[in-house]
């Protein structure tokens, strides 16, 4: 392998302090990546001004990344690992009622699902990682086939692992699909009064459908309450 190439202070290939190591040059270009993302978008953000955002030279970016979609590919997939949107996954999805907090009495995997899912979005610091994939796979072509391909492998796979039906697959991107279309309503386009409930009351509202998609009869609607 070629040796790395100096940042914009002549910093040289090997680790040169804590705050010089190839992981946290690596990390700070990828944190400057997901800021421009989110402010100029996918086609909007170059390889040059990653690289002066985060203060190191653009041969850098490539050397770590090889290119600006392997950049954005790479936030995709640390906004998008179910272990950091859904860290209590198994107990969300199999385990009984009160298993992944307090909060997870209301309702069956699906309704604990849609509230694991949620709260990430509630916290800001995860917030903005998730706005920018969102966003971005909204508008650009290039960005959505990436972000189809790392939800595909991060998301839905292991949902539907998960899953004690039939047609596990299916239900984990009809789950999917009613997550999405929460999220853009609530967090990417807030719309009213979506965006203004409060949390209890969007997972009460979704909830069922989330249970019926995951664990009822495919085409049957959930029970009228």
């Amino acid at each position: 392998m070629a040796a790395e190439p100096s940042g914009p202070a002549g910093l040289s290939a090997g680790p040169a302090g804590p705050d010089g190591t190839q992981e946290n040059r690596r990390e700070l270009i990828r944190l400057a990546a997901v800021e421009l993302f989110a402010r100029h978008g996918y086609r909007g953000t170059t390889v040059r001004a990653i690289a002066e955002r985060a203060g190191v030279d653009p041969a850098l970016v490539m050397y770590h990344y090889g290119s600006k979609e392997k950049v954005f590919s790479v936030v995709i997939r640390e906004a998008m690992r179910a272990e950091e949107l859904l860290p209590a996954l198994p107990e969300l999805l199999d385990g009984p009622p009160g298993s992944a907090g307090s909060d997870s009495t209301r309702g069956g995997p699906g309704s604990r699902l849609v509230r694991g899912f949620l709260t990430r979005w509630e916290d800001a610091a995860s917030r903005s990682s998730l706005l920018v994939v969102f966003r971005s796979a909204m508008e650009h072509p290039e960005a959505s086939q990436l972000f189809r391909e790392v939800a595909g492998g991060e998301l839905l796979m292991p949902i539907a692992r998960r899953i004690p039906a039939p047609d596990p697959e299916l239900r984990a991107v009809l789950v999917a699909s009613l997550l999405v279309g929460l999220v853009t309503g609530r967090y990417v386009v807030p719309i009213g009064p979506l965006a203004d409930m409060d949390l209890d009351t969007v997972v009460d509202l979704y909830g069922p459908y989330a249970d019926a998609m995951l664990l009822g009869r495919l085409g049957t609607p959930p029970p009228l309450p």
